[in-house]
């Protein structure tokens, strides 16, 4: 085997295991609860939390999150729900 085809061997080893073992970011508060919880310890953390709805719009005590996005800057967090 040559040195190139060894080489990209190793690099795409590397690459595999520091992407297998890269722990995710919370973005959200964490664990059992609905979008209303999340945001709410959004809110009471100072934030202004501006709520976006992906398809079928219902109550926020039914929704989940789909993705946050922070704004450290102005400190406003833009949340989607499902």
């Amino acid at each position: 085997m040559n040195k190139f085809g060894f080489a990209t061997i190793v690099a795409g080893g590397l690459a595999t295991a520091f992407l297998g073992l890269a722990t995710p970011a919370q973005a959200a508060p964490a664990g059992p609860g609905n979008a209303q919880d999340a945001i709410s310890s959004l809110d009471d953390r100072g934030y202004a939390v501006r709520v976006q709805h992906q398809g079928m719009v219902k109550p926020l005590d039914q929704s989940s999150i789909v993705s946050v996005r922070y704004d450290n800057d102005d400190r406003v967090v833009y949340v989607t729900v499902r």
